[in-house]
């Protein structure tokens, strides 16, 4: 089945057709934005080697259907007849928006296992990319893949971004992205092997309560040194079809009355970012708005 991406925000269009599609001169190579999926997918999957087709797919899905996002600098380059840059630290997000069943309903639940599954498949695109365009020699990787729709998610379950529940709601998400990456990368590290040394990640889930058995896993893993970083990504955020940035609200006419006088908004931001701090690898940076930051476009 041939998923056909779709686009609800003029400004995504936009972004999509100034920033990443990708053209040669005068020729048009991408003609949709499922062409920018499939050619990034492609190039992502080639350490894959017999297996590049099955991940090719896995990437270009979760692509077109805005679960993940891959590094700006993915999406313009990768695939084409410009080079990647250098990525010492490659990127993505996963977009928590999504992953809520039965929106505004009473029934509205977020999909924990599904968002996980999510996280863990961006460790291994990263991976991949990490492989294809790092820097050379056997060092231990660092990731920073973080989150878009964190507001939205909030807004599709029915809670005002500055309800009391919110930040634990939020530190729930936050758990699911970093017990998904970690699987993901302790996936990687028995396929891929670790180097010989390295900080790996059993230092930066010492206070966070793993079992047993992934504590020595983790112990092991000197692969990844870090994961996890949330921090504002506001052309992956735009291109999302106008996605939340990071961890700020949705926009809603709730948020837009509390912009207004502006410390309402700022005190609940305060304790989203407190609540998910302790289960992200950096800290958590304060973010900007999305359609404000992406200079250019509209």
């Amino acid at each position: 089945m041939t998923l056909l991406t779709r686009f609800t925000d003029p400004q995504a269009v936009d972004l999509w057709d100034s920033r990443f599609r990708w053209r040669s001169g005068d020729r048009l190579c991408d003609r949709t934005i499922d062409a920018t999926w499939q050619r990034v997918a492609e190039a992502l999957a080639a350490p894959e080697g017999n297996d590049g087709a099955y991940w090719r797919s896995r990437y270009a899905f979760a692509f077109g259907s805005w679960q993940i996002l891959p590094d700006p600098r993915l999406l313009r380059h990768a695939g084409t007849d410009t080079p990647v840059p250098l990525l010492t630290e490659p990127r993505a997000v996963v977009n928590a928006g999504l992953f809520v069943s039965d929106p505004h309903t009473r029934q509205a639940r977020f999909d924990h296992k599904r968002f996980g599954s999510a996280a863990a498949l961006a460790v291994r695109m990263l991976d991949d990319a990490a492989m294809a365009y790092g820097p050379s020699g056997d060092q231990p990787l660092r990731f920073g893949i973080g989150v878009i729709g964190v507001g939205d998610a909030l807004d599709r379950l029915g809670l005002a971004y500055t309800s009391g529940r919110s930040p634990s709601v939020a530190q729930a998400i936050a758990r699911s992205l970093a017990f998904g990456c970690l699987h993901g990368a302790l996936q990687l590290a028995e396929e891929r092997g670790s180097p010989a040394s390295g900080v790996g990640l059993a230092s930066l889930w010492m206070h966070r309560g793993l079992p047993a058995s992934l504590a020595e896993a983790a112990e092991r893993d000197r692969r990844h040194q870090s994961l996890t970083r949330i921090e504002p990504q506001p052309e992956l955020a735009c291109l999302a079809n106008g996605a939340s940035d990071a961890l700020e609200p949705a926009r809603t006419p709730e948020t837009t009355a509390l912009e207004r006088d502006g410390s309402g908004l700022q005190l609940a931001t305060r304790a989203i970012r407190a609540a998910v701090q302790p289960w992200i690898d950096a800290p958590v940076c304060a973010s900007t708005q999305a359609r404000g930051a992406v200079q250019g476009v509209g």
